[in-house]
Formats: C-alpha cells, sequence, structure tokens
C-alpha cells in the first residue's frame, strides 16, 4: 500500500525544473519589453550603487555587454550612461556576448562554480572583447551573494539545489535501460 502513493522526488523535480524555462519564456512573452527594461535597469542599478558610486563600472561607458540566458530565450545589453546602467532588451550592437544556460549562471551567482571553470567545459561563452569580460569578472569576483536582499540568496541557493539535483536525477535516468 505504501508504493502505491510514494513518488521519486528527484524525478518529480527533474520534471519541475525541466517546466521552468518554458514558463520563464511564457512570462517574458506576457510581460511587456518595457516593464522587462525598467525592472532589470531598476534592480542593476540598486544592487550596483556601490560600484556606480566607486566609478568601478566606467568600462562599461559607451560600451554593451549583451547577457544571453540560452534556455530561456533572453538576451539583454547593458551599458553605462550618465553613471546609470541602461537595459536595452533590442538588438544591439555588442562589445561583449556572454552566453550561458540559467543553471549555470545561477551556478556562477551562488558562487557553486567559478566562470573560468564553466568556459573551459563549454559552458559559458563569451563572444567578442576579452579584455572587457576580463574586467566585469574582476568585478563580480569581489561581490558576495549576501549582498543581495534577504530573502533572495537563501531563495537562489535554493533554487540551485534544486537544479543540481534534477540534473543528477536526469543523467541517473539517462543511464538507467528502460527508463523515460
Amino acid at each position: 500500500m505504501g508504493g502505491f502513493y510514494m513518488f521519486d522526488i528527484k524525478r518529480v523535480s527533474h520534471k519541475l525544473v525541466a517546466l521552468l524555462p518554458t514558463l520563464a519564456q511564457r512570462v517574458q512573452q506576457l510581460t511587456p519589453k518595457r516593464v522587462q527594461q525598467q525592472g532589470l535597469t531598476l534592480l542593476l542599478n540598486k544592487f550596483f550603487q556601490p560600484e556606480l558610486t566607486a566609478g568601478s563600472l566606467d568600462f562599461l561607458a559607451q560600451r554593451y555587454l549583451v547577457l544571453q540566458v540560452s534556455d530561456w530565450q533572453l538576451s539583454f545589453a547593458i551599458t553605462l550612461k550618465n553613471n546609470k546602467l541602461q537595459v536595452e532588451l533590442a538588438s544591439v550592437q555588442q562589445d561583449l556576448l556572454i552566453k550561458a544556460s540559467s543553471q549555470d549562471f545561477l551556478d556562477l551567482i551562488c558562487g557553486k562554480v567559478d566562470p573560468d571553470t564553466l568556459f573551459f567545459r563549454r559552458r559559458l561563452s563569451m563572444l567578442g572583447d576579452t579584455e572587457l569580460g576580463l574586467y566585469c569578472k574582476n568585478l563580480l569576483d569581489t561581490i558576495e551573494l549576501s549582498r543581495l536582499p534577504p530573502p533572495l540568496p537563501a531563495l537562489l541557493l535554493s533554487w540551485q539545489s534544486l537544479l543540481a539535483t534534477a540534473e543528477v536525477a536526469a543523467d541517473q535516468t539517462a543511464t538507467v535501460p528502460g527508463s523515460l
């Protein structure tokens, strides 16, 4: 009787995580571009306020860093204008493109993996001005996850853990003969 009600949490986690890119794309499609752009701009300026004040982001002046989340079909450019970060969702000429999956970006944010490891495993790609990429990497290396508002670090770590568990479950399922 107990077997009837039991389920495999790893398999359920894997299926839920597999739906995240589709859900993210749907939310992105339904949210007006202007709202997305203003929201990202506001969040980035708030988060990077100390660096903006100190001039640590001046290397982005008149340059475009494009971030692309491959599994979410999300791409946006960041530049510095009038000592404020600006986000562009429309296609712009990029000085540097950084592309990875949502899980790999999350692993970076949570400090679970460093960018060099992802780059050499071909899970993080950079195209364009490598000097600009090094400026970005060096700046981000100085920022701790704990700087985020109180609920976010715990949520990000939980999400990262769920993604990691689902990835392991997917790998195990793929190696078991006859599994779906």
